[in-house]
């Protein structure tokens, strides 16, 4: 199972005890997934109730054209010097994708540091710190009025791959059921936890089972037609970057908005994991800490979402052996 996730402890583990048999990691996997699932649950809703499983509706094909205009919406939140460094690395593979987009917009979330972009990126700065969804919610309505057909959204603390928006577009045209495309999320970290998160499948959203249809992507990597875009929105009551992308994508299934998996939609994502000891420890838990105060929010929202999850499956980043 990935970052959320209702069942009990042991069953958990159990899972996974049974998924990775025959891995050399294995035993290293489950400590780490011990420390994972105390640190959501301690934080996490309590009392679940159970509700009934409907099936989503059929899927609204895509309208995308042969060569549609992409807007890529930046979320930033700059605090120190660090985030500083992450943004301008962003930005810096965006220049080198193979496929341009015709608009950059990065919203500034109130960000304590200023910065600049360059005349080439529109940049957006909000009055205040608000969170992310407001923040994509903000750029995508610009987008919008751009006339974008597609819009595609990261995180600072991104790098994308230099295919990655032409594997979008091929997405869209390979796949015209989709309307949502979800990438492959690969841990920049050369750390044991981000290794965790590549089998884990923390940032690659979940497959519904006997179907290629996602319950939900992660918007650190997805994109959204622009009829996605103007029927759904961010929801704004997520004041962290936890859960809300999960509630964009449940209202947009919903909607007939069916979501795919794209493995050629490639990047990598800076957890921050640079030492070996305490620290990133820390990072570790600190995540998905918030992972579990995003899941309360969540299930106000969605109360019915663990009733998807349990016919749903992870989606790792990467095999190993």
């Amino acid at each position: 199972m990935s970052s959320l996730s209702n069942l009990p402890y042991g069953e958990i583990l159990d899972y996974w005890y049974e998924k990775l048999s025959g891995k050399r990691f294995r035993s290293r996997f489950l400590l780490t997934k011990v420390v994972e699932i105390h640190s959501f649950k301690k934080h996490s809703a309590r009392n679940i109730t159970r509700h009934e499983y409907k099936v989503f509706p059929a899927p609204v094909k895509n309208k995308v054209s042969a060569n549609p205009k992409i807007a890529l919406v930046v979320p930033a939140y700059v605090r120190d010097q660090g985030d500083l460094a992450h943004l301008k690395n962003l930005l810096q593979s965006v220049v080198r994708l193979s496929k341009k987009p015709d608009v950059v917009i990065v919203v500034d979330d109130g960000s304590p540091v200023r910065f600049d972009c360059s005349s080439e990126i529109v940049l957006v700065r909000l009055d205040k710190n608000s969170g992310s969804a407001r923040a994509r919610n903000t750029g995508k309505k610009l987008a919008l009025e751009k006339d974008a057909e597609i819009i595609a959204f990261t995180d600072i603390d991104c790098i994308l791959n230099e295919q990655w928006s032409e594997a979008i577009v091929n997405g869209f045209h390979s796949h015209p059921e989709f309307q949502i495309l979800s990438g492959n999320t690969l841990s920049f970290d050369a750390h044991w936890y981000g290794t965790y998160h590549e089998i884990n499948g923390t940032l690659n959203g979940r497959k519904l089972k006997e179907t290629e249809q996602l319950l939900y992507g992660t918007t650190a990597n997805m994109a959204v037609t622009s009829e996605v875009a103007r029927a759904v929105d961010f929801n704004e009551r997520f004041p962290i970057a936890a859960g809300e992308d999960i509630e964009f994508c449940f209202r947009a299934n919903q909607n007939g908005f069916a979501i795919g998996h794209i493995s050629q939609m490639v990047l990598h994502h800076n957890y921050g994991y640079e030492s070996r000891g305490l620290r990133s420890l820390k990072k570790f838990r600190s995540l998905f800490k918030k992972y579990g105060q995003g899941e309360r929010i969540l299930l106000k929202e969605v109360p019915e979402y663990y009733a998807y999850f349990d016919r749903s499956t992870e989606i790792p980043a990467r095999q190993f052996n």
